[in-house]
């Protein structure tokens, strides 16, 4: 049982479209400038999470590495139910920012159409290498497991390295924000 969940999680996961996916250029892809309605529904649906953060943990969201834990106390704590898919999608909108301001000359939010829809993405400016946060959260919490959001956001830089400033002599990513 515990072999079959693993190999459906890790499907799931790599499956064109799904949460981590990275795309690698697809012919059939088409990335754009987000519009002023996604734009204004990225800031209210952020803005909800602040709400939520501020009013149940007493914790801004500050578009920093701190949001991580703030976004995983959030789901320790149980405070965003698990069929409360707006919420937990508006949570990857700020995980998603956070990947933004680590990288801000790299990644920028776009939306991305395929054969298999439109959602938005944050991309490799010029690309159509893309990671897709707003469903990073949501897809784990549907299939029944508490996500780790750190270990999520480790992973999802590390599909992106390549495409990532480095710091000079193999020293590895260059990351923006200060690091504890």
């Amino acid at each position: 049982m515990k072999k079959t969940f693993a190999l459906l999680i890790s499907l799931i996961l790599l499956a064109p479209g799904s949460a981590t996916t990275f795309a690698q250029s697809p012919t059939d892809a088409n990335v754009s400038a987000l519009g002023w309605i996604d734009e204004n529904q990225m800031k209210q649906d952020a803005a909800k999470v602040n709400e939520l953060t501020l009013s149940k943990i007493g914790t801004p969201i500050r578009r920093d590495l701190r949001d991580l834990d703030t976004l995983q106390k959030l789901l320790d704590q149980n405070l965003v139910a698990k069929d409360d898919y707006k919420t937990q999608q508006a949570m990857g909108i700020i995980l998603g920012n956070v990947m933004q301001a680590d990288f801000p000359e790299t990644l920028e939010w776009k939306i991305y159409e395929d054969n298999i829809g439109r959602s938005r993405a944050l991309c490799v400016k010029e690309s159509t290498h893309c990671l897709f946060p707003i469903t990073m959260l949501s897809r784990r919490i549907e299939l029944g497991s508490k996500p780790d959001v750190k270990k999520i956001y480790i992973d999802a830089i590390a599909l992106m390295e390549k495409h990532l400033p480095q710091l000079p002599y193999g020293g590895g990513i260059r990351y923006r924000l200060p690091r504890n």
